[in-house]
């Protein structure tokens, strides 16, 4: 009898810790005002924001909020006013780099029930890219932690963070930048990282030139740093914006030399409430214009990838 009493007491213990210690449980989003003009911090990025606005009527947002909520009776109204303000920051990304993947569950479900709408989502595509940016399943589950650190430099040249930015893609700067990318943008030409990482076409080129020359000068500040034996401030600034310009140079620097002590070296540069796990909903992995096969389930927010799908624009063969 005291074994099998025992035996429960085990039992619920077990219970107890797998439902507070659990991964996979979500956070609520905060109802905080959201950022005008989609916190971009770069000016020459904001005729982007003006053309993605103007690509997506109002009634059109309108009519997937309503089939969201409807579909996920569970949502807040504000959850998903988020989810669609990170969705249009994907988008913009889209509209420069040639491969985006996506690493948010929360923001994944919206582009789904976008494109029910099927021509008004095609109507968009058309107007905002002169393209199609479809959105394929992609059975492979690897994860792709190199792709993830490089989507969150780029997302935090661009934009500002916020704690539901967090909340929602998961946490930031998590793993160093792939070698070959950080071999590329060190020894190729603008024009040739232009024509290997970005869309081919005239637009924003004011904008890919800036991140380009961003990432060009954070190498040659790494090599500067390394000579001189400097070390970067830990949590140097208050300010957001401040704070992550500098971690992106940090992480730039780290991916080059510490690569294997990564985490442990960004942890004193990047403050602790930073670094918290931040759940919302789980990531996936879907990749903007050129076909990527690589995603990863992650449960939970993901780090580093999430679930299974991807998206390809024209000329992409899956």
């Amino acid at each position: 009898m005291e074994f099998f009493i025992g035996f429960i007491i085990i039992g619920l213990f077990i219970l107890l810790g797998s439902t507070l210690f659990s991964s996979g449980k979500k956070k609520s989003l905060r109802n905080d005002p959201i950022p005008e003009q989609l916190g971009v911090e770069v000016e020459e990025g904001l005729p982007i924001v003006a053309k993605l606005d103007q690509s997506l009527p109002n009634f059109y947002t309108d009519n997937v909020k309503n089939r969201v909520l409807q579909n996920h009776p569970k949502w807040k109204e504000h959850e998903f006013d988020w989810g669609m303000f990170e969705l249009k920051r994907y988008f913009l990304m889209n509209s420069l780099l040639k491969t985006v993947p996506m690493f948010s569950h929360h923001v994944d479900e919206i582009w789904h029930e976008m494109l029910m709408f099927t021509r008004d989502y095609e109507k968009f595509s058309k107007h905002f890219y002169n393209d199609t940016l479809h959105h394929t399943p992609n059975l492979d589950s690897t994860p792709i932690p190199g792709e993830r650190a490089f989507f969150d430099w780029v997302y935090i040249s661009l934009f500002d963070v916020t704690t539901n930015s967090r909340a929602i893609w998961g946490r930031f700067l998590q793993n160093p930048i792939k070698r070959e990318i950080l071999d590329d943008f060190r020894l190729l030409s603008e024009d040739e990282l232009l024509s290997k990482y970005f869309r081919k076409n005239e637009d924003w080129l004011e904008v890919k030139r800036y991140l380009i020359r961003k990432m060009k000068n954070e190498i040659h500040e790494a090599e500067m740093q390394n000579t001189g034996s400097k070390n970067f401030d830990p949590h140097a600034s208050t300010s957001n914006a401040h704070l992550y310009f500098l971690a992106a140079g940090a992480a730039v620097y780290y991916s080059i030399y510490e690569e294997d002590q990564f985490h442990e070296q960004m942890s004193e540069v990047v403050p602790e409430e930073y670094q918290k796990g931040t759940i919302y909903g789980g990531g996936s992995s879907c990749s903007g214009f050129a076909c990527s096969s690589d995603s990863n389930d992650s449960g939970g927010g993901g780090d580093s990838g999430g679930s299974s799908c991807s998206s390809c624009g024209g000329g992409c063969s899956s």
